[in-house]
């Protein structure tokens, strides 16, 4: 809670003194400094992020959504003249120099839930649009063992990614073995006190076990990674690259400005979409210049 004071007249004056003097004495800085949107050439992306798809309207919640709802953003963007793209065009247009459409958009799906397979990809199927999805490497390892059929909790067989894959409509991402979790380190966070060298080693670890699962079962060497609940670490930048990651997602609900520099790849930010918000208010806050 913020509070005003009064404050005496001689008190004000002093203030207006040294504030003249620090305005004569200190040269100004240009707003243009601090904008986030780069003076360089640059497309704007807004990248949407989705988990859960359930027809289950008891579910509904900040990370589950109608089949309805998702349709209902997939059809105000394309008749606003958005065209969905993977992250792969992105990274072509960075090192490559090829064009983008006009009003690019990035749908992204996290965790890897069969409810992905089952209800989205016949509406991206329906309107011939792109998404990208992030796969938990244990999760689809314990599902794989023993498949379950229901999407209201079940995650993605090796099985399924290949049907996601195959169907054209889905880019694959990589969002840990095992280090989707809060206990023991922060997703995958550098622990307080866990220096660089044993940070770094154990990244590498998780990330490598989902990159040949994949590989393995599927055929697919993903180049995105996907922060866990969004949590990044300066060290894990260096890991990426390393392993041949182009791309990393965050969590961070602000809009990407896409310049020729790879830089910016590594941190592309995302707004998450809840339930209970109407299609018109969620797209005027990702939209929005």
């Amino acid at each position: 809670m913020f509070h005003c004071y009064k404050m005496k007249w001689k008190v004000v004056a002093a203030l207006g003194i040294l504030l003249l003097v620090c305005c004569i004495s200190v040269p100004v800085i240009s707003v243009a400094t601090t904008s986030t949107v780069p003076e360089e050439e640059h497309v704007k992306v807004p990248i949407v992020m989705y988990h859960s798809v359930l027809k289950d309207s008891s579910k509904d919640g900040t990370y589950v959504v109608s089949p309805s709802e998702f349709e209902n953003d997939l059809v105000y963007l394309l008749e606003n003249g958005y065209t969905t793209i993977f992250l792969q065009d992105l990274v072509d247009y960075v090192y490559r120099g090829k064009k983008l459409p006009e009003k690019p958009v990035v749908i992204t799906f996290d965790d890897g839930y069969l409810n992905n397979l089952t209800y989205v990809l016949p509406i991206l199927q329906k309107y011939q649009a792109k998404a990208e999805i992030n796969i938990v490497g244990s999760y689809s390892q314990r599902f794989s063992e023993t498949p379950d059929p229901k999407p209201n909790y079940a995650h993605l067989t090796w099985e399924d990614i290949k049907a996601l894959r195959d169907s054209g409509c889905f880019e694959i991402g990589n969002h840990t073995y095992d280090m989707h979790r809060q206990t023991k380190r922060r997703g995958c966070a550098k622990n307080k006190g866990e220096d660089t060298e044993s940070y770094q080693a154990a990244l590498r670890a998780d990330l490598t076990k989902t990159q040949e699962l994949l590989r393995e079962n599927c055929g697919i060497t993903p180049t995105v990674f996907a922060y866990p609940y969004g949590y990044i670490s300066e060290e894990s930048i260096q890991v990426l690259k390393e392993m041949g990651f182009t791309v990393a997602l965050t969590c961070y609900e602000k809009p990407n400005y896409i310049t020729r520099n790879p830089e910016k790849l590594y941190a592309l930010n995302r707004y998450n979409r809840p339930s209970g918000v109407s299609t018109e208010q969620f797209m005027k806050k990702l939209l929005a210049d």
